[in-house]
């Protein structure tokens, strides 16, 4: 290769490493998250209450947390379907409403955060659904873990 090609190549490979969020060679310090619904059946029926556990976790456990994140929901028809939670001051929340689950400023997850939390799904009305859960870095606004669940609600 020319002298001219080398240079080039190696002034881009540093300038990459520049921009770059993470300096080239180094590992990002935080840990990676993975969010985990528990067996439910993929089914709901109408009216009736199930109890479905997310787990949110460490699923590559490294030096640093992050100290704001939420956990932003969607739900397909939010008119339809409930998605109740109780938090830590023993206050509950249809997240499906509020659109996020934890407080409006985030909350802190340690580098091995493993905790779970059961919702209390309802469906008022037969059809199909989807739930979209994010957790997000509220101080970049990056998504952090994504998981969405489909099920079907039927009549009893």
């Amino acid at each position: 290769m020319n002298k001219f090609l080398t240079a080039c190549t190696l002034s881009l490979s540093l300038a990459l490493c520049a921009t770059s969020l993470v300096a080239c060679g180094e590992k990002d310090p935080h840990s990676k998250y993975t969010i985990e619904v528990g067996d439910f059946g993929g089914e709901l029926v109408v009216g009736q209450q199930k109890d479905i556990d997310v787990t949110l976790k460490a699923s590559d456990i490294r030096d640093e947390g992050y100290d704001k994140v939420l956990v932003m929901v969607d739900v397909s028809d939010k008119d339809n379907i409930q998605l109740k939670a109780t938090d830590t001051q023993n206050l509950e929340w249809d997240v499906s409403q509020v659109g996020y689950w934890g407080p409006t400023e985030g909350f802190a997850i340690s580098a091995d955060y493993d905790v779970t939390t059961t919702f209390k799904a309802t469906a008022l009305k037969s059809g199909e659904y989807s739930v979209i859960l994010r957790l997000v870095n509220l101080e970049d606004d990056q998504a952090l873990a994504t998981k969405t669940i489909s099920f079907e609600a039927v009549d009893a």
